[in-house]
């Protein structure tokens, strides 16, 4: 037997649903009979991929009773499927009114205003399923995400933290919590939660990658790059982790590895302008190059033209070059 609240499968014996305690007989006599009948054929043809069958069979469950929430939503459901987003809303709308405590119903709804941009009530209906269904995981990784793309991290911090102590055994959650701790200067709490993570899945290049990036943060630079080496060795196409890589090398003045990994970036993607501009500044700066400097500098312009920050160190390095070659001539 379907939950009507959970939509989790149940013995047709049970009473009461084995995940949210709902009371799985309803007094609609119809659910006894082939409405019940219904309802499963139509979730079989669901499951198999016959969306336009399985849409006819929940067509025909409400038809024999017109309050039936969970149909309405099975509808929704296959509407979602076949990329109709209107429809869905429609049928979703009219589940959640048949049936307000429908927890998938409120989560697909939230995830199709999000998916159209409408913030406000995509974080509405994640709350309605979070606070109907306290183990909705994907409803608080949403509300989660949407705080944080508010930038309000603070708000996201409650969701993330019940969404990590809901799945203790899970990395995902430990990594998006840590990530909002960090925005908010907890270096602390976000190094023992990502040191947590890491216990988890120490093969992840994502953890290492925001180890790495809480290190620098913290002036902890040894350690810093020992997780951004791990992450490339995870994951060697992530440039963006290697031109972090680079910067930290140079700071610890292992020049000629630095500037390793920047050829290796401008190898793999010769229009990366920060690449450019980084290989300049350290040949100018630890190996005297001022040729080759400004060459990669000027590439660097080429590649953005608009940033005003290139084209002042490109001067400032001429200038300073000059003065240098004057001082020697007198």
């Amino acid at each position: 037997m379907i939950c009507p609240r959970c939509q989790s499968a149940n013995p047709d014996e049970h009473r009461y649903c084995a995940q949210c305690g709902v009371r799985l007989i309803e007094p609609s006599a119809a659910l006894a009979g082939s409405l019940r009948d219904q309802l499963h054929r139509g979730l079989a043809l669901l499951v198999e991929g016959e969306w336009g069958r399985a849409r006819d069979q929940f067509k025909r469950c409400l038809e024999l009773d017109p309050t039936h929430g969970a149909s309405a939503l099975y509808l929704g459901l296959v509407d979602c499927l076949e990329g109709a987003p209107s429809l869905a809303r429609e049928h979703l709308r009219r589940a959640v009114e048949l049936d307000p405590e429908l927890v998938n119903g409120w989560l697909l709804l939230g995830l199709i205003a999000e998916s159209e941009e409408d913030l406000a009530e995509a974080e509405e209906c994640m709350r309605r399923a979070a606070l109907l269904e306290p183990n909705a995981h994907l409803a608080r990784a949403r509300l989660a995400s949407l705080a944080t793309a508010r930038g309000d991290y603070e708000a996201a911090l409650p969701e993330l933290r019940a969404w990590a102590a809901a799945q203790p055994g899970e990395s995902a959650p430990l990594l998006y919590l840590a990530s909002a701790e960090i925005e908010l200067e907890e270096w602390g709490e976000a190094a023992e939660v990502l040191d947590r993570a890491l216990a988890l899945e120490p093969q992840s290049a994502a953890l290492h990658r925001r180890r790495g990036d809480l290190c620098r943060r913290t002036g902890d630079r040894t350690r810093a790059e020992f997780h951004y080496a791990q992450a490339l060795e995870l994951d060697p196409d992530d440039d963006e982790t290697r031109l972090k890589h680079a910067l930290l090398l140079a700071d610890l003045e292992r020049t000629d590895d630095a500037l390793e990994e920047l050829n290796e970036i401008l190898r793999r993607d010769p229009m990366n302008a920060a690449a450019y501009y980084q290989r300049g500044l350290l040949l100018y700066t630890e190996k005297g190059d001022l040729v080759e400097a400004l060459h990669d500098l000027d590439q660097a312009i080429v590649l953005e033209p608009e940033d005003a920050t290139i084209r002042m160190i490109r001067q400032e390095l001429l200038l300073e070059h000059a003065a240098t070659h004057d001082e020697a001539g007198t």
